[in-house]
């Protein structure tokens, strides 16, 4: 009989184990869970972020290649501008025939006058 009561203790001493791991367990599988969302928001928040980055880089991408092509229209521009060499030149061209003894400031004025009512009635 004491036999049969100590496997009764027995039992019932592993019985209260059981449900005690079971408490555990249960905890364990909360906690989990709760470190499973955290990390699935982690990763959505940093999804979004690798996205907006993204977004970013091919934004900036795109102004960078606009800034080359204008950058390339503009060297071309220059290219057709007068050189300094160029400049001097006609300078010295210009100081050789100097025009202005030929015509006097009055004699421009009326040239350019009569040119401009020329052109605005004909």
């Amino acid at each position: 009989m004491e036999q049969q009561v100590d496997l009764v203790k027995s039992i019932i001493e592993l019985r209260e184990s059981l449900k005690i791991f079971e408490q555990k367990l249960l905890q364990l599988k909360d906690s989990i869970s709760v470190v499973d969302q955290n990390n699935i928001e982690r990763y959505n928040e940093t999804k979004e972020n690798i996205q907006n980055l993204f977004k970013l880089f091919d934004e900036n991408r795109s102004k960078i290649l606009e800034i080359e092509d204008q950058l390339e229209r503009m060297n071309r521009e220059m290219e057709q501008f007068a050189r300094d060499k160029d400049v001097k030149i006609i300078e010295k061209y210009l100081s050789f025939i100097d025009p202005s003894r030929f015509l006097s400031k009055d004699d421009v004025i009326k040239i350019v006058d009569d040119y401009l009512n020329e052109k605005k009635w004909g």
